[in-house]
């Protein structure tokens, strides 16, 4: 087939796909559904991930650039009770002219990092979020593409509408490496998922070929200040994606590529050695722990649709399934599927309360079930 007829037949195939993904204009949000119902909260956009941060009655959210980059990124917050339900409307903490007592704190990462991300570029990803002394300040961690790749860290203090979230420093990732998710270890040390080698446009897809043919694109990665980044033996991934510490010394993550949960030693594998994991089929993403020590695993089900909503297919409803992985033993249930009508592409969940919140990576809401 001649080159051009090529690309307008894979133009038209985009274009279909596309098209086969949007869904119908979303209704309005129910930020307090009942129980066993799926609601959502509207004022976000493109809210990837999200922390709870129930020491300062926060659900902390990460907010991705605009699908055409036109607008940049941020941090949010949606103030909860007690219960977990939604007592006011989410506010952008960051970039964000308000300071708090966090500027007298000691500087994190790096020491030659003394300048803040570009704001018209700032494109966060995965985030964590690690309560720290003085009591009533939490440290803070997010993957932020744009013009450099990088952890940045802040320090998060105060409720409701007196929440600030101040920049305190960055870690610069190695040449040649993605990060997409990160943990912020007890003793501020810094786990990140190298998601692929390069996840520009055309890296991107690429490497996401590659690792749909059963070839590892990345691995997990240790920073500490002492010590600056390793690669952790035994950790090497098709599309490596969420990332969880446990206390027990065990990092888990997300093999999107390979439709699996992984674990592995805190500290790496012996040379050779392999991963035990958990397949969950379809595309896992991000990881978190439920109240009582669940691995909460978010899947995307719906294959090459999802592409389709990067692509201006909105809103996008692809279906998506929520996973709970005892820890110990790998055994793994799906605790809810949803085709993606009221929230779709959901890529994150957070347990506050008697809710899980669950972020998604094209809307502009997140999801909120109350288990039965």
């Amino acid at each position: 087939m001649p080159a051009r007829a090529a690309g307008r037949l894979l133009g038209l195939s985009l274009l279909a796909l596309t098209l086969a993904c949007a869904g119908a204009p979303r209704g309005d949000c129910m930020p307090d559904p009942l129980p066993g119902e799926l609601g959502s909260v509207c004022g976000f956009q493109n809210p990837e991930d999200v922390e709870a941060v129930p020491e300062l009655g926060l659900l902390l959210v990460s907010q991705l650039r605009s699908v055409d980059g036109s607008v940049p990124g941020s941090l949010a917050a949606l103030p909860v009770d007690a219960a977990g339900r939604p007592v006011g409307a989410p506010r952008t903490l960051w970039p964000s002219p308000r300071f708090g007592a966090a500027q007298r704190l000691p500087r994190l990462g790096e020491a030659g990092c003394t300048v803040p991300p570009a704001l018209e570029t700032f494109a966060p990803h995965g985030i964590h979020a690690l309560p720290t002394d003085p009591a009533g300040v939490v440290r803070v961690a997010a993957v932020g593409h744009g013009e450099r790749e990088a952890v940045e860290l802040f320090y998060l203090e105060g409720r409701d509408d007196d929440a600030t979230l101040n920049w305190a420093g960055c870690v610069l990732l190695p040449e040649s490496t993605t990060g997409n998710d990160v943990v912020i270890e007890a003793d501020g040390a810094l786990v990140v998922s190298n998601y692929m080698p390069d996840a520009r446009a055309v890296g991107m897809l690429y490497h996401s070929l590659r690792s749909a043919l059963g070839a590892a694109t990345g691995d997990l990665m240790r920073w500490s200040r002492a010590s600056g980044w390793r690669h952790l033996e035994g950790s090497a991934a098709r599309t490596p994606n969420g990332v969880a510490s446990s206390p027990d010394g065990f990092l888990f993550y997300a093999e999107t590529g390979a439709g699996r949960v992984s674990r592995i030693p805190r500290s790496g594998l012996a040379p050779g050695g392999s991963p035990e994991w958990i397949e969950t089929g379809g595309s896992p993403d991000n990881l978190s722990w439920s109240l009582d020590g669940k691995l909460l695993a978010v899947v995307h089900t719906d294959g090459a649709a999802f592409f389709a909503c990067a692509l201006g297919g909105l809103p996008c409803e692809t279906g998506w399934s929520l996973f709970e992985i005892d820890p110990k033993t790998l055994e793994a249930r799906e605790r809810l599927h949803h085709s993606g009508e009221v929230v779709g592409a959901v890529a994150s969940a957070a347990a506050l309360g008697d809710r899980i919140y669950l972020g998604a990576v094209f809307d502009d809401r997140i999801a909120v079930w109350r288990p039965r």
